[in-house]
């Protein structure tokens, strides 16, 4: 949001309120994703209740389940497009409990299943290359 001071050459941006949260929950995810990192870990980080936590994602306009889904989506679509990391591994990378259950989720993010995604990217890198 920005808000315009009263000189005309001068804008004021305002951070809301628990955006520095939400990005320390975002860097937090990023760099341990690997770990399984939870909502009551995540919490306990912080030294707050989770229902504080819950409070203040709210505030910010987000929940843990809606970071921590994108930081998933993220890495693989990652390793879909950068390794040949099998989508069982990627699965079991993410700390999904069996490979079904993120390929659901993977079309549900994506709208593809991470197989189709893979070929669909792989065949636009081809025709580029060509």
């Amino acid at each position: 949001m920005q808000c315009a001071h009263t000189s005309p050459h001068m804008t004021v941006h305002f951070q809301p309120k628990h955006m520095g949260l939400v990005e320390d929950i975002k860097q937090i995810l990023r760099t341990s994703l690997s770990d399984h990192p939870n909502f009551d870990m995540i919490a306990t980080a912080f030294n707050i209740s989770g229902r504080t936590l819950r409070r203040q994602l709210s505030e910010a306009g987000t929940s843990f389940q809606k970071l921590l889904d994108n930081q998933r989506r993220h890495y693989a679509i990652d390793c879909l497009q950068n390794t040949h990391m099998s989508t069982e591994d990627i699965a079991e990378a993410l700390g999904f409990s069996d490979v079904a259950n993120f390929r659901h989720a993977f079309k549900k993010w994506v709208g593809l299943s991470p197989a189709v995604y893979r070929q669909q990217f792989q065949n636009t890198q081809n025709s580029m290359s060509a």
